[in-house]
Parts: C-alpha cells; sequence; structure tokens
C-alpha cells in the first residue's frame, strides 16, 4: 500500500525560476503546487490562471494558510532569509532556491529554526540530483580514475537582459558567486564528499559593484585542489575536468549534462581508452530535487542526505570568505 501523503506546496517570489517549479511540481507525483505569492497580487493572479493553481495570496496570507505544507522560496537573494524565516516560523516546510541565503549568519539562523521546530528545510540546488550528477560521483566513489588530484571548472555566460539587472545589482545581492559560482562550489563539494580547508580568491567588480568576473582556488582536506571561474558576463566553456591518479574525467555543461568521458591513462602519460558514458536527464531537471523533498518528508526526515544543512551553511562560510578577502559586503548586511 502506498501511504506517502500528497504534498501541497506555495511559491512565494514568481519569477522565472517559478515557472520551472510549478512545471516540475505537476510533472511529480504526489505534489499539489496549492498556492502561489507575490507582492504584485497581479502578477500572483496570472501566475495562478496559468498553472490552473486554487490560490493566489499575500506573503502573510500563504504561510497563514493551514492546507500548504510546504514552501518553495523563489524571490531574489536578499529576501531568502526574511522569507523562508516567516515560513519556518508559520510551521511550514521550506525549499529555498541557490543560493540559500546571503551569508553564512543567515543561513545558521535558518537551520536553528528549522531544528527547534523539527521542520524540513532544504537549498534547493537542483544539479545534485541529476541521475548524471549521481552516476559521476559513483563512478569517483569506485575509484574509477584513482584519488582526486585536481577539480578544474570553468562557468560563465552572458545572462542576458531577463538576469542582468538582478545579477549586476548589489541591492539584490547580485554578483556571479552567489548565482553561478555555486553551482562549481557545490559541484567540487559534492564530488569530494567535503568542503575546502584552504580558500583563495579575486574577482573584478562590474559597473554596479557586484562581483562579475571571480576566480576561486580550494585546498581540500584530502589534498585535491579546485580552481574555479565564473561570470555572469562572459561567454565562458562551461566544463568540469576532475583529475584523478589513474584516468581524469571530462563532464561538459557540467550543469545540465547528460554525457561525460572517463579518460584512463593508468598512471601514465598515455591515454589507453576514453569511455563515454551517457545518463539522460529529464528535460525538468526540477523533478528529481521535488521528488527528494517529496521523500524526505514522508520520511519523517528534516534534511536530504544528498545536500545536508551543515554542509549548505559550510559552502555560505565559504563564500564569506571570499567577500571578506575581497572587501566586498551587500548595502543591507
Amino acid at each position: 500500500m502506498n501511504t506517502q501523503k500528497d504534498l501541497r506546496w506555495g511559491i512565494i517570489g514568481l519569477g522565472n525560476i517559478a515557472h520551472k517549479m510549478a512545471d516540475a511540481l505537476s510533472l511529480t507525483l504526489g505534489n499539489q503546487l496549492y498556492a502561489v505569492a507575490s507582492k504584485t497580487p497581479s502578477k500572483a493572479d496570472a501566475f495562478a490562471d496559468k498553472y490552473s493553481v486554487q490560490h493566489a495570496f499575500t506573503y502573510q496570507e500563504i504561510v497563514n494558510c493551514k492546507e500548504v505544507d510546504i514552501i518553495y522560496v523563489a524571490t531574489t537573494h536578499n529576501f531568502h532569509f526574511e522569507n523562508a524565516k516567516l515560513a519556518l516560523e508559520h510551521g511550514k516546510h521550506v525549499l529555498i532556491e541557490k543560493a540559500f541565503t546571503v551569508n553564512a549568519k543567515e543561513a545558521r539562523e535558518l537551520v536553528r529554526i528549522a531544528r527547534e521546530k523539527k521542520l524540513f528545510l532544504m537549498e534547493a540546488i537542483w544539479t545534485r540530483f541529476l541521475p548524471s550528477f549521481k552516476l559521476l560521483k559513483e563512478k569517483i566513489i569506485q575509484h574509477e580514475i584513482g584519488d582526486l588530484k585536481q577539480i578544474t571548472i570553468s562557468f560563465g555566460k552572458f545572462v542576458g537582459p531577463d538576469y542582468e539587472r538582478r545579477l549586476r545589482d548589489p541591492a539584490l545581492a547580485g554578483g556571479a558567486t552567489l548565482d553561478l559560482g555555486i553551482y562549481a562550489i557545490s559541484f567540487a563539494c559534492y564530488m569530494l564528499g567535503e568542503l575546502p580547508s584552504d580558500i583563495k580568491s579575486m574577482t573584478n567588480f562590474g559597473d554596479m559593484g557586484a562581483d562579475e568576473l571571480s576566480n576561486y582556488m580550494f585546498r581540500f582536506p584530502s589534498g585535491c585542489l579546485a580552481n574555479i571561474m565564473t561570470s555572469y558576463n562572459l561567454n565562458m566553456i562551461n566544463e568540469a575536468i576532475i583529475y584523478g591518479t589513474t584516468a581524469y574525467i571530462v563532464f561538459p555543461q557540467f550543469t545540465v549534462g547528460e554525457d561525460f568521458e572517463i579518460h584512463k591513462h593508468e598512471g601514465t602519460n598515455h591515454i589507453k581508452n576514453v569511455e563515454n558514458i551517457t545518463e539522460k536527464n529529464h528535460a525538468n531537471g526540477f523533478v528529481y530535487q521535488v521528488e527528494e523533498v517529496s521523500r524526505c518528508i514522508n520520511a519523517g526526515k528534516l534534511e536530504s542526505d544528498i545536500i545536508p544543512l551543515d554542509e549548505t551553511v559550510g559552502i555560505m562560510e565559504v563564500m564569506d570568505k571570499m567577500r571578506e578577502e575581497w572587501g566586498f559586503k551587500y548595502p543591507f548586511e
């Protein structure tokens, strides 16, 4: 007998990312988009009409709604803490679009509230749950490339007018790191199963003062090094390369990729063979994180093993340290 409870979701913040989540909820069993909320009533009404949602609310109304089980926070970064705290304080489970918060202090406070109230809380790093990512990690755990020594990631693009203002504006907690760099940092931490112990970084700031082009260099407790380049205003090769002692993996389009190559050299300078691997992902990759949230809540779990809260806080601490190196604070901090 299937005793899984259908989850009734609410969404706070109805920008581009909320549409992708609404679609993902419609594609997964046991999940219903029950209510949406915006500071602009007409926007909430239009969104509700488009997705046949029963209720278009204000923020206060959606957290007061007893029928809503979980809130997905999809507002701009600067509002994540405020919106998630409101939802948690009203007894709602919460999924927060990345970046989780603006800084580690805010992250620790949300985790404290969620644990105190015994509510589920997770950062929506949707890529972690993709089948291709999971298979890639399995290959690493199975030691198919030996001991990991180096991870190199480039991830950048011209973001376009729909996103550009938000990413350029420090008042909205913009910048390449919180929006794009976090994917690469999270990728490295996930593949290694640890947080960096040594952190060095530098950035170039854009015209409004947010980080536009950033480079990070990490050393992990295992000894593996990572070099990451990211930008919201530069067309870059979006690729991760993972170097081990007996092989290396090339993972193109690493945030959405389905194909990767294992170049096996067995500890020599000669590539003995190349294994091409394909693992298909759903066209809307958000479905996997929705399924993870549903599984966890129905199992009575308060966090996901795939992206535990302590790791989320740890990654926020990494980004805090880098911004401290740059002398960069958001105006509201």
